[in-house]
């Protein structure tokens, strides 16, 4: 089934990196041994990113030309899947590197295409930041929630505005994933001088040992443990103008409106893998265990075959929704048809992963629920996909409105 999808792919012009693929699932097969110590501790995998800095995939979004993989959106979204399906903790923390870069390189042929100073500041942030991460190895983290708004960006309080030189931001951010750990972090303000009618958003690049950061370690949470998504505190944090995100101010709110697949779809492969995951330990579990009294295994049952089956079509759906969600943005990037997808697609992926686990936890009994096991934590791991942006209920509402013939093209009619 999967090897006619990929056929598909390919006949429709994309090319899939299969060896990427691969060498993701390679690479993160020992995060599974760490994922319960990870989660007990709530502590931040470092010897997951050693492995992945190893491997060079900090650059796995960067072009070729800079030294990277040159990954595309559906063959991250498939490779992010094998990471996410070993360690939860470990795909969504990568995935906040990944929006950053991400983002950037699907700009590559905009960018060369402007001329003047302006295209000339715009190479020159786009080289330092894939030169960090191909050649430095350091890791990019995404700041834009605050409390009590979470990801609404055009409701954001943090603020930022201008000096000789740069910038001064002051403000609140919270789940800030990889607080402490990243090397830099991408803080999302508004210009302190817009208004709420017109708010001016904008990107600033912050080091980590930026004097003018706090960081809380309040991160004790349910499930996600070892992403450390903290609290930083920003106090007159001075920004150089060349951090500024390519060299524009403003932008921001606009450009996710048009095109919101890095900061929706983005999660979207990690929680697939959890379902994943969970999937695969439940069909081990059911053939390998007896029935009671019987030397056949749980897996003969006529009624828990009926029930690995529904659950394999739910899977199987979520899964085609992912992919086909992220093939639209390869080939309509910022399209209604793309958008539209990539919600329907976060929606499945977050509203299936508490489900399926809970389903293989009945199905399987209640061993499951030992913490030697991983299922338990793979059931809290996959409640929080319907909190991360978009949230299921934003997801439902986008794609309302878009059965509606409303036009979700216009900030006023988005949720961000």
């Amino acid at each position: 089934m999967f090897m006619d999808v990929d056929v598909r792919e390919k006949s429709n012009g994309i090319v899939i990196n299969e060896d990427l693929i691969e060498r993701c699932r390679q690479v993160s097969q020992p995060f599974k041994e760490r994922s319960a110590k990870y989660d007990r501790e709530g502590s931040f995998p470092v010897e997951n990113f050693r492995e992945l800095k190893d491997a060079d995939l900090l650059g796995i979004m960067v072009p070729k030309e800079f030294g990277g993989f040159g990954a595309d959106f559906l063959t991250y979204t498939k490779a992010i899947e094998q990471i996410g399906k070993a360690d939860s903790s470990t795909g969504l923390t990568f995935n906040m590197h990944n929006i950053t870069l991400g983002s950037l390189s699907e700009l590559d042929s905009e960018i060369k295409s402007i001329g003047g100073s302006r295209g000339r500041v715009m190479g020159e942030f786009r080289e330092w930041m894939y030169d960090q991460a191909v050649g430095q190895k350091r890791l990019f983290a995404s700041a834009v929630s605050e409390p009590g708004i979470g990801a609404h960006f055009s409701k954001l309080k943090t603020t930022y505005r201008k000096v000789d030189g740069g910038f001064i931001i002051n403000g609140t951010k919270w789940f800030v994933s990889m607080a402490g750990y990243a090397d830099y972090y991408v803080v999302a303000a508004r210009n302190e001088k817009s208004t709420p009618e017109d708010p001016s958003i904008s990107y600033l690049v912050v080091e980590r040992e930026n004097p003018g950061i706090k960081i809380d370690h309040v991160w004790d949470t349910l499930g996600m443990r070892g992403t450390m998504s903290d609290t930083m505190h920003l106090t007159e944090v001075f920004v150089p103008q060349e951090r500024l995100f390519l060299g524009s101010e403003g932008m921001v709110l606009y450009k996710i409106t048009r095109e919101p697949h890095w900061l929706v779809g983005g999660f979207t492969g990690v929680y697939l893998g959890i379902c994943s995951a969970a999937f695969e330990f439940m069909v081990e579990y059911l053939n390998s265990k007896k029935i009671p009294g019987s030397d056949k295994p749980m897996s003969s049952d006529s009624r828990i075959q009926q029930r690995v089956g529904e659950l394999a079509i739910q899977l199987g759906a979520a899964r085609s929704s992912t992919y086909e969600a992220a093939r639209f943005v390869v080939e309509k990037r910022g399209s209604i048809e793309a958008n539209t997808a990539i919600h329907r697609a976060k929606f499945l992926c977050g509203e299936l992963g508490p489900h399926l686990t809970s389903m293989a936890i009945r199905t399987c009994g209640g061993t499951t629920i030992a913490r030697r096991l991983p299922l338990e934590r793979l059931y809290r791991d996959s409640r929080c996909g319907g909190l991360m942006p978009a949230t299921s209920d934003e997801c439902l509402m986008y794609v309302g409105k878009a059965a509606l013939g409303v036009d979700v093209s216009k900030i006023s009619e988005i949720y961000w």
